[in-house]
């Protein structure tokens, strides 16, 4: 029995050694369907009958990962695009021998990245590792990759510990601007709902978690690399923000209503920067 079937066998519980295929297979709610509940419930309906898609963002991160927690499997699976097939032409990946040789690759279990991104996503990493509170946190959150399964008021839910120690609890972001992570980029992605999901099921699994850390890295260069302790605060605004999506969950599985994002009729006016600059004007 595989790793993967044995998460699913096993139920709640920390489980290593499933791939991240596996993970994302599983039938258990993660905090990516907290986010669609909190754009509305309408759009977490509708993105429960959609098929997983990976962005370009994701496929770096999904890399990055790799290179810096898993370097074995990074090196394993990971693979250079095969330009050498069409050494003479301008446009290679137009060609039909690139496209073959992509999908023999591919087909063979291995994940074909281009070399600008492959170039990147070793910058990157080399970036983590050269920091000093990144390599210590790597350092205090030994274990890697970690599938956590939970119960939550009947609902199975489901985690991946990037990073996980004694107490701690440590996730990699990549980012457009390091200098807008907090609170920018932590607010408008959720990472605070994010870590209390992931903190809610360590604590059922007794592993209580005192620190959540974030390693968050540039993607363009200099690939300017950052190490974020998630405010106390925050992480207890997360809870609470959870909390109300899942009761608003319960109510609309309660009840077979799945509203939108304005249900009821809002009132619409023009923007605060306008109407200062319409007063300035005034004044001028």
């Amino acid at each position: 029995m595989t790793a993967d079937t044995l998460a699913i066998a096993h139920g709640p519980g920390l489980h290593r050694g499933i791939s991240r295929t596996g993970y994302l297979s599983l039938d258990a709610f993660g905090s990516g369907r907290l986010e669609w509940m909190n754009v509305s419930p309408l759009y977490f309906k509708y993105m429960l009958s959609q098929p997983a898609e990976e962005t370009a963002a994701l496929s770096l991160g999904t890399a990055l990962h790799a290179a810096v927690l898993e370097p074995d499997v990074f090196a394993r699976q990971y693979v250079l695009e095969p330009l050498h097939v069409a050494p003479d032409n301008a446009k290679p990946r137009a060609t039909k021998a690139y496209r073959d040789a992509v999908a023999d690759i591919t087909q063979g279990g291995f994940i074909v990245l281009r070399q600008e991104t492959f170039d990147t996503v070793k910058a990157m990493a080399a970036a983590v590792l050269a920091h000093p509170a990144a390599a210590g946190l790597l350092a205090k959150a030994p274990e890697r990759e970690l599938t956590m399964i939970w119960n939550r008021d009947g609902r199975i839910c489901r985690g991946r510990a990037d990073m996980l120690g004694d107490g701690v609890l440590g996730d990699i972001k990549t980012t457009r601007s390091l200098k807008d992570f907090s609170p920018w980029t932590v607010t408008k992605y959720g990472y605070h709902r994010q870590a209390a999901h992931y903190v809610d099921g360590l604590a059922q699994l007794d592993h209580p978690i005192e620190h959540v850390m974030f390693i968050a890295v540039e993607a363009s260069r200099p690939y300017d690399c950052g190490v974020f302790a998630l405010e106390p605060a925050s992480l207890s605004f997360g809870h609470i923000e959870n909390d109300r999506l899942f009761l608003k969950l319960e109510e609309c599985e309660r009840t077979g209503e799945w509203p939108g994002q304005f249900p009821i009729v809002t009132s619409a006016s023009v923007s605060d920067a306008a109407i200062a600059t319409m007063d300035d004007e005034a004044v001028a």
